[in-house]
């Protein structure tokens, strides 16, 4: 055990103690006690292996005790009519015959989260501050109900009527200026004039913003196994990543201070690129995973790979327990821990000193679709009850499309300049529209997909032989390593 990374050492009961939350029904102090008292034995006891086991006790309590303080909490009254005080933190998005957005309302004398829903006739702008009358309506049973409870929603706000509306002004945050820059930014897209369909993909792809997709069309992307490019993920932050390394290509020459100053530069174009895509949890989430991915990367090392990624899982699910149960953070955190195991072999497999810096360049783009795309495979199947066969061959392909259409725009949302925009709506828009065209052309097939829902335990028999894989890896690569010392 003293040969493995300590954050690999340190998640398993992090993860536990979550678990325990669910069905241990206590007061949060008493966990916290409980984790203090451990931490105290733990001290005590540092120097023998009795120390150890009492501060994975204490981190096990210490995870049990967040579980236990963000609970969450829902409504029960159904239709009830209330007034209150709102703040919208959300664009607007057109759902059928509403307007949909995220809003702070008072309920109770406590601030909640809901889901707001307007008329058409009312697409309220971020940060309004308004005083609503208006139906509160309970989340909808079933797992999406439960997933928006665990994101933090108290339910369904509801106004029918304009005249139920009353603006009081606005007010601003680090949340919704960010949001304020996001629909800066969707409107540098409309300057292009592109076809609707591939301006409301092109919104999804680049700012995270999926109001304009129509339903058809996420229809086929999800039936290809390419839904998760119509969301802002690790795949898209991982594109930003390959943009700086591609600009700044020379600086490591420069020796050791050039191949740092490429690495700060990357975390911090990664970083405000989750703020222009108005920072969201799932994009705050796969930006933290790739910064850390990115200082994996740049130590060469394995151990130091699977320490710092299970150091951000572990920072992550400390902060907000309830991420253990997002599909779109397990998406996420599988996704990357596919691409640190599997993108190194597989790439070194193929791609040689000799081989051609753009040959090099299209096989990684390959190799990194296929380690995403794979270790998020049993978790897709499990939860959706479908494979997408068509999606194993697909991804690769769309991922050219998709890596055109991130970087070009962001150039494009950058330097609107008017000499630009010829140039820059033929390589976005025909990007894609070829995506589009692909993606329709696959979910046509009928062997497109598969309806297989993996049995939980064997989703987890999956990702436990990859986790021993891991360990095995890991534990080996430190005992050589002190065994040349």
């Amino acid at each position: 055990m003293r040969t493995l990374p300590p954050f690999l050492k340190i998640l398993p009961p992090v993860i536990v103690g979550i678990l325990l939350g669910r069905w241990i029904d206590v007061e949060w102090w008493i966990a916290a006690i409980a984790s203090f008292v451990c931490l105290f034995c733990a001290l005590l006891w540092h120097k023998r292996n009795i120390g150890q086991v009492y501060a994975l006790c204490s981190l096990l309590f210490c995870a049990l005790t967040t579980t236990l303080m963000r609970a969450p909490v829902t409504a029960t009254a159904y239709s009830t009519i209330h007034t209150t005080q709102l703040t919208t933190t959300s664009l607007p998005e057109l759902r059928g015959n509403s307007y949909q957005a995220d809003a702070k309302v008072v309920i109770d004398g406590r601030q909640r989260l809901v889901r707001l829903h307007t008329p058409t006739s009312l697409p309220l702008e971020v940060g309004t501050m308004a005083t609503a009358t208006g139906r509160i309506i309970p989340l909808p049973e079933g797992n999406y109900g439960s997933l928006l409870a665990r994101r933090g929603y108290y339910a369904t706000l509801r106004i029918d009527n304009p005249s139920d509306l009353l603006t009081e002004g606005s007010t601003s945050s680090i949340a919704i200026a960010a949001r304020r820059v996001q629909s800066r930014l969707l409107g540098h897209i409309d300057s292009l004039h592109l076809p609707t369909r591939e301006s409301g993909v092109v919104k999804a792809m680049l700012l995270g913003w999926r109001g304009g997709i129509e339903t058809s069309l996420r229809e086929d992307y999800a039936r290809a196994g390419a839904s998760h490019l119509l969301a802002i993920s690790g795949l898209h932050v991982g594109f930003v990543a390959l943009l700086v390394w591609w600009l700044l290509w020379l600086l490591p020459a420069a020796g050791r201070r050039g191949h740092i100053v490429r690495n700060i530069v990357a975390i911090v174009v990664m970083a405000g690129y989750a703020f222009i895509t108005g920072l969201s949890p799932s994009v705050v989430r796969a930006t933290l995973m790739f910064c850390t991915a990115q200082l994996a990367f740049a130590s060469g090392r394995p151990g130091i790979s699977t320490n710092t990624f299970c150091a951000a899982i572990t920072l992550m699910l400390l902060l907000n327990p309830n991420n253990l149960y997002d599909i779109s953070f397990l998406l996420s955190a599988t996704a990357v821990a596919g691409i640190l195991i599997g993108y190194q072999p597989i790439y070194s497999f193929f791609v040689s000193d000799h081989t051609p810096r753009a040959i090099g360049w299209l096989i990684g783009l390959f190799v990194v679709g296929f380690c995403a795309t794979a270790a998020t495979l049993p978790i897709v199947s499990h939860t959706f009850g479908t494979v997408s066969i068509v999606g194993l061959v697909l991804n690769p392909v769309v991922v050219l499309c998709a890596e055109l259409i991130v970087l070009c725009g962001i150039i494009w949302v950058s330097l609107p300049l008017g000499w630009l925009s010829p140039v820059a709506k033929w390589l976005i828009g025909d990007a894609a529209s070829l995506q589009n065209r692909v993606v329709e052309k696959a979910a046509e097939a009928e062997w497109a997909a598969i309806d297989v829902g993996l049995p939980l335990w064997v989703v987890l028999l999956s990702y436990a032989l990859i986790v021993a894989a891991l360990v095995t890896a890991a534990a080996l690569n430190n005992s050589k390593r002190y065994a040349k010392r």
